[in-house]
């Protein structure tokens, strides 16, 4: 203000996540929306569906997501093209970085995982 005070406002360039709150309603998954449910995001990348349909309105509230069954209408997601790939933003065992957030998660670490995020 009076020209003396460092700039205490400007924030560093950095990728500022989204608060968690609702994250439950929030499906699919990714930028490009090409992980049908929280616990394919949960998943590695091996174990994601690589082709699904989006327009069911019928929610999978174990998953956390919205059901991806094809039915008449719906739009099938190949994740195989470029631009709706769904790799990256895994947990996997081995070494970190590249995509990778953490190790391994099974199946019941996902499911508790789950059932926290409902509660947000």
């Amino acid at each position: 203000m009076n020209g003396n005070r460092p700039n205490l406002l400007q924030t560093k360039n950095i990728y500022k996540a989204r608060p968690l709150n609702g994250i439950w309603a929030t499906a699919p998954f990714l930028h490009n929306g090409s992980v049908p449910t929280m616990y394919a995001l949960l998943s590695p990348v091996a174990e994601r569906p690589r082709e699904f349909c989006l327009g069911d309105r019928e929610y999978d509230p174990i998953h956390m997501g919205y059901r991806t069954q094809c039915t008449e209408g719906a739009f099938r997601l190949d994740t195989s093209i470029p631009g709706n790939l769904n790799t990256g933003h895994e947990f996997k065992d081995g070494p970190s970085g590249l995509g990778v957030l953490g190790r391994g998660l099974s199946q019941q670490e996902r499911l508790d995982l789950i059932e926290f995020l409902k509660s947000l």
